[in-house]
């Protein structure tokens, strides 16, 4: 009787791991950034780092993350906030490829937030430089790479009101308009 406790239990352990575990694998198109989280949008699989609100008046790391922008892009209205997504890219495949420039976030009310430019980009900006077979982004020599969140920053201007209207998904479109999604923790 107590092994057969026992077998049902490891039983219903397994199936929950295996459960758990789709929707984040290779050819995943949709995923939380809570687990693993990889998607893939042609040959390359993005994986969100953090997802958060960026302070800029944090001298010690979110102004870091800001430069670049002009002080008119930086003046925010008393509504918005800036939302950061540090992002990789890995290129699994066999040949060189250049990652997505197409993202914006929408929220469960379908309002669409498309991120802004960085006219001088930083060493933490999202650039989409051809990654070669193997490779990732940022490369592990990177400024970006050896920060605490591993990844480039795509910044975004949202309202406050939106932070209700979570979950946030970032939507990552491709060239021929495919699309993955993945969803963000906030």
């Amino acid at each position: 009787m107590v092994h057969r406790r026992i077998a049902m239990l490891l039983g219903a352990a397994a199936s929950t791991i295996a459960i758990s575990a789709c929707g984040a694998g290779e050819h995943a198109r949709t995923t939380d950034n809570l687990g693993p989280g990889y998607v893939q949008l042609g040959a390359l699989n993005y994986q969100v780092q953090i997802s958060r609100e960026l302070n800029p008046f944090d001298s010690q790391e979110d102004s870091g993350y800001l430069k670049g922008y002009s002080k008119a892009e930086l003046a925010l209205p008393k509504t918005d906030e800036f939302f950061g997504v540090s992002l990789q890219v890995y290129n699994w495949s066999k040949r060189a490829a250049t990652p997505s420039d197409r993202f914006y976030i929408t929220d469960t009310l379908g309002q669409r937030f498309a991120p802004m430019v960085n006219p001088v980009p930083n060493p933490y900006s999202y650039v989409p430089v051809s990654v070669p077979s193997g490779g990732q982004l940022p490369s592990i020599d990177s400024n970006a790479y050896a920060s605490w969140t591993q990844g480039e920053f795509i910044v975004f201007k949202i309202p406050y009101a939106s932070l209700v209207a979570r979950p946030f998904v970032l939507h990552i479109v491709g060239a021929s308009a495919s699309q993955s999604q993945i969803e963000l923790d906030v």
